[in-house]
């Protein structure tokens, strides 16, 4: 299978290209970014020949089973849109375009055109994470589940599309997965903490099947932190997932360790994160025709919520 790729940015030398690297069965057939020698660093060591600067005349010569598209949302809209009007199949960087009406449309061509498409959510495919949800779900239906996600960053962000668009939409898909069903109900509430944009938001969303997610973002906070619990009858984890996950049972307070790196068995962040398993997941929908979880009908989903959240924010004065 060939791919061609758009974009040598750091995300995409840091985990997308070496990710495609550990499938056997895809090969990079071409490469293209405005940077000659990012592009040429990165061409070198995965030994791609073919190099462009137009992205519309490498998918004319290399003819890809698919595109990846990697970089900031309101740099590669437009490149989206005319992959997804050509009918490519397209995996795309976190977050679904900087506002909801973005997300609607990306996700409206890819239905119209057929399109297998992903969206790098890659918290969701953790490997530590799915063990646990695994352990869990053994006993029954999550009941409810908690996602943190902190950062220490009180500068205001002037990129389009806001905090919560930018990163806040990773908790939500988080919760979204580890909860199941469809929201049906969201309480928020969102602040300005010593910024002019909203940079704090606190949600409890409901869910179709009776479960529970409690969401909590801040940028205003003392440290970074990403972390999901996850209860179900009798049981419950707590991970972390660029670190240590424990799962505790029937009263115990002992609990059972875990490690994410021992659970991926790689040390590589593109493996322990999540990010290998949503390349064989996209890939593999390519190859037979059927979608991957964060395709672009999934990923609007998360952005819808991720708006209401928003909303509760948007006509309060800093």
């Amino acid at each position: 299978m060939i791919v061609a790729m758009i974009g040598a940015g750091s995300r995409a030398r840091r985990a997308h290209y070496p990710a495609l690297a550990m499938l056997e069965n895809v090969e990079i057939g071409g490469i293209c970014d405005l940077d000659e020698a990012a592009m040429a660093s990165v061409a070198d060591a995965y030994g791609i020949e073919k190099r462009f600067r137009d992205y519309k005349k490498m998918i004319a010569t290399v003819q890809p089973d698919a595109v990846y598209a990697i970089g900031q949302p309101a740099t590669m809209y437009p490149i989206w849109v005319w992959c997804l009007q050509q009918g490519l199949h397209l995996f795309i960087e976190k977050p679904m375009g900087v506002s909801l009406h973005e997300s609607r449309h990306l996700a409206h061509l890819a239905a119209g055109q057929n399109c297998i498409t992903q969206v790098a959510f890659q918290r969701r495919a953790c490997p530590m994470l799915v063990r646990l949800k695994e352990e869990c779900v053994q006993r029954g239906p999550i009941v409810h589940a908690v996602c943190r996600f902190y950062k220490h960053d009180l500068r205001p962000m002037f990129a389009p599309g806001g905090r919560m668009m930018d990163d806040g939409v990773h908790a939500i898909d988080v919760l979204r997965w580890a909860c199941g069903g469809e929201v049906v109900d969201v309480k928020s509430v969102a602040k300005r903490v010593g910024v002019p944009d909203l940079n704090f938001f606190a949600a409890i969303l409901g869910f179709s099947n009776g479960s529970t997610g409690i969401l909590l973002n801040s940028w205003s906070s003392g440290r970074r932190i990403f972390d999901v619990e996850m209860h179900a009858r009798g049981i419950c984890v707590q991970a972390e997932n660029e670190g240590k996950g424990r799962m505790y049972a029937d009263g115990d307070t002992q609990g059972i360790a875990y490690d994410t790196r021992a659970v991926a068995g790689s040390d590589e962040s593109y493996v322990w994160d999540g990010t290998l398993a949503k390349h064989r997941s996209f890939i593999d929908g390519v190859l037979t025709g059927s979608e991957p979880d964060s395709n672009f009908a999934d990923a609007l989903k998360t952005m819808e919520v991720a708006e209401r959240i928003q909303s509760a924010g948007l006509l309060q004065f800093a």
